[in-house]
């Protein structure tokens, strides 16, 4: 610690004296690791995290696209269809074409999101109800009781956090609704927005007078479904194309042209944007390797530029090890520089991507800094910074001194008119003798940062 706290200090000195060199280096190295570890806090929340649900990896979504129309979802009709005789499926639900509706009753009156749902929806995701109950199969059934389910952050913001909402009515677009209970944010599914009551599907008769279950020719329904253990994506799809083939021999004139497609949930809920972001993440990680390797030009270009100053060094006694910790203590300070700022521009850069990304973009809210993502980033540019710091300076410490030092010397020389005494040297007034006892400071301070003795030199 005696040796590394003088050598530190010489490092920043020297540091300081450079300012166009760290200042250059400490911005490459932020902007590197700070574009890098927002884009990859992105990848991590949208792309790898795991859905939460319950073994989400059994999640699927069913569609009946036209031709290559791959985001139509598909009709009620055939849904009721298609679940009354598959066999690859634990459970499939639906959830209609969002509505927004008025809420009367408590305070002001408010536009509400609400979504109608069938109630296997709660054995599709495997979450439970946070208070009350989930809607049951009786209570979706034509002209049935009108019964719903608020969201939690609906819940809360609203009805601040009441438990007494339950059993209680409220009033959507003039209809009275008895609130049964209060489910979790994820009930829906399908990413943002989030609903803020969910509604039986055959309620949609009821409230908007569309007969959605007589609607064959209407894709207006996202069909989602929980495999059986051990069945794979491609088995569902097998059965599935059989059965959408039976149905458009059945019915031609609303099925035919129509296919089937089955996409697991993960893939599903970032459908649009899985290309840009992946994208993003590649311009990401040649920005990092770029970095790196204009970091790793700047070093060597000191480095070199430093060659002269090393060899004296290491002819006054300065060891191999010592100028290679002097050398890793530099590229340590400018790699901590870097980092501080990376962290800063991390934040900055996650809180632009939240405003300037699509509000759909699946778990947007959910982008925050990944500390793993940041630990990854720094620890890449540092370990190159570092390695691209010290073989420079391994390999001039292995160099011949006298031939460095003569090359300098020969390129150094120049010829002119002798200067005048330089004051105070006891009347030694030529300007070489001036000369030499200005090189015997800097080499008595050269000396002294290799950890030998200097000589007396006056």
């Amino acid at each position: 610690m005696d040796r590394l706290l003088p050598s530190l200090r010489y490092a920043i000195r020297l540091l300081l004296k450079s300012p166009g060199f760290t200042v250059t280096a400490v911005l490459i190295l932020g902007f590197g690791i700070g574009i890098n570890t927002a884009i990859f806090s992105l990848i991590n929340a949208t792309m790898v995290r795991p859905l939460p649900f319950p073994e989400p990896d059994r999640l699927a979504e069913i569609c009946t696209p036209y031709q290559n129309d791959m985001t139509r979802w598909t009709s009620y009709p055939d849904y009721l269809d298609i679940a009354g005789v598959q066999h690859t499926f634990e459970s499939l639900s639906v959830i209609a074409v969002p509505q927004t509706l008025d809420l009367g009753g408590r305070g002001e009156a408010q536009r509400v999101q609400v979504y109608f749902v069938s109630p296997s929806l709660a054995k599709v995701t495997g979450l439970p109800v946070k208070l009350g109950r989930w809607i049951s199969d009786q209570e979706d059934v034509p002209h049935g009781p009108l019964v719903a389910v608020l969201s939690e952050p609906f819940w809360r913001s609203r009805f601040q956090a009441d438990p007494s909402i339950v059993s209680q009515n409220i009033t959507l677009s003039g209809w009275s609704f008895q609130v049964i209970g209060v489910a979790p944010l994820q009930a829906s599914t399908c990413g943002p927005p989030v609903a803020d009551v969910y509604l039986p599907t055959n309620a949609i008769a009821t409230v908007t007078n569309w007969h959605l279950v007589e609607d064959r020719g209407g894709h207006y329904v996202d069909c989602l479904g929980r495999l059986k253990k051990g069945v794979s994506i491609q088995q569902a799809q097998a059965e599935l194309e059989i059965i959408h083939n039976n149905l458009i021999s059945r019915y031609p004139d609303t099925d035919a042209g129509s296919g089937v497609r089955i996409l697991p949930l993960s893939e599903r809920v970032v459908f649009f944007y899985s290309q840009t972001i992946w994208l993003l993440g590649v311009a990401a990680g040649c920005l990092l390797l770029i970095s790196a390797a204009n970091v790793s030009s700047l070093l060597y270009a000191r480095a070199v530029e430093r060659r002269q100053e090393m060899s004296i060094r290491s002819a006054l006694g300065g060891t191999r090890s010592r100028l290679l910790t002097q050398s890793l203590l530099e590229t340590s300070f400018l790699s901590l520089l870097g980092a501080i700022l990376g962290a800063g521009i991390a934040i900055l850069a996650v809180e632009m991507i939240k405003k300037l990304a699509p509000p759909d973009l699946y778990r947007l809210a959910e982008v925050n800094i990944d500390l793993d993502a940041l630990v990854f980033v720094c620890g890449v540019t540092v370990l190159v910074s570092l390695l691209s710091g010290l073989l420079p300076a391994w390999k001039l410490s292995t160099t011949d001194v006298r031939s460095v030092l003569k090359a300098e010397g020969d390129r150094g020389t120049t010829s002119g008119r002798e200067r005048p005494a330089y004051p105070g040297l006891h009347g030694c007034g030529s300007g070489d003798h001036r000369e030499r006892v200005a090189d015997r400071r800097w080499l008595a301070n050269a000396q002294l940062c290799s950890g030998t003795k200097p000589p007396c030199w006056v």
